[in-house]
Order: C-alpha cells, then structure tokens, then sequence
C-alpha cells in the first residue's frame, strides 16, 4: 500500500474522487499544520466515518485547533471526539472561542480552560462567580482520559460473586428458619 506524507496527501486531495480521498486518510503517515488538516476534516464531512478518523488521528498527534474550526467539527464529528480535541487545544482557545464552545463541550472542561488560562468564562456560566472555588473533578478537568474497561469476565465474575453472595444468605436464611 502506498503511504502519503501530509504534504503529498494535502496537495493531491483536491485532484481526488471522494471515495479516493477517503481510501488514502488511511494510508498518512504524519499531520500537518492545524489549519489545513481542520480544511479536510471539514471537506469529508460527507463521509460519515472519514471526519472522526481524521479527527482521532489529529488528536492523537496532538494538533491545536481554533475555536472556529472547533465549533464546526460538532456539526458532524461525534460530540466526545470533538471534546477531547478542545482539551488537547486548550492552550490556543480564546475567551471567544470559550463563549462559542459553552453549551456544546461540557461545562467542567469550558471552566477548567478558563480557569487554567486565566480567561473570562463565558456569560451562561457565570453562576460560577467565584470559579476559583468550583468544584471541579481533577486540577486540570480538560485533560480527556479513557474511561477504563473492565473485561467480559471481570465483570461476569463481579456479577456472579454477588449473585452467589445472595444466594448463599438466602439458603442461610432458609436454613436457620427466618
């Protein structure tokens, strides 16, 4: 399979079928700059897949959106996708960018940015006058970890101590009269 650089990737998307531009986001070896890979998550938004694909591979090679380009992604990139891309952009947004983002990103991250940064929080939440002081779930809440996954039997066994566990009090029950 023939790989692309960024660079030879950007400058050929354009002479490419939709369906070939697809086929090739697999085969990229790097990213480029930020503006011009937020051009082609927003160019394949008439794939249901290729958007996110694209998206995932920039967040994990840590590209640093705008608040524009952020706010477009959440019309057809899924939501959590586009909260982690605002996480690991944190730095770059702007008390705008925070404003445009309220309401769509979850509020413990807008305040942990704002917060981190030093920057305005956007008008609805100003019920958070004193932020300083708002409970927030870590010291830096922007920073998107995987929820950790417990196996198949990790959990069958989970639920079947527990079943076991109450069925073995029952019987003592039965047996002790009660």
């Amino acid at each position: 399979m023939h790989t692309y650089t960024w660079d030879e990737y950007y400058e050929k998307f354009y002479d490419w079928t939709e369906k070939t531009q697809v086929k090739n986001l697999s085969a990229l070896t790097s990213l480029g700059d930020a503006d011009e890979v937020a051009e082609i998550i927003i160019e394949l938004q008439f794939d249901f897949h290729a958007p996110d694909y694209l998206l995932q591979k920039a967040i994990e090679e840590k590209v640093k959106f705008s608040g524009t380009d952020l706010v477009t992604f959440l019309d057809f990139c899924d939501e959590k996708l586009v909260e982690k891309a605002v996480c690991n952009s944190a730095e770059k947004l702007t008390a705008d960018d925070m404003e445009e983002l309220c309401g769509f990103v979850d509020d413990d991250i807008i305040i942990g940015i704002c917060k981190a940064r030093k920057i305005a929080l956007p008008e609805e939440l100003h019920e958070w006058d004193d932020f300083d002081e708002a409970e927030i779930k870590d010291e830096e809440p922007w920073i998107y970890e995987e929820p950790k996954k417990t196996s198949f039997w990790a959990d069958f066994l989970a639920v079947f101590g527990v079943t076991a566990f109450v069925g073995g009090v029952k019987k003592r029950r039965q047996h002790n009269g009660r």
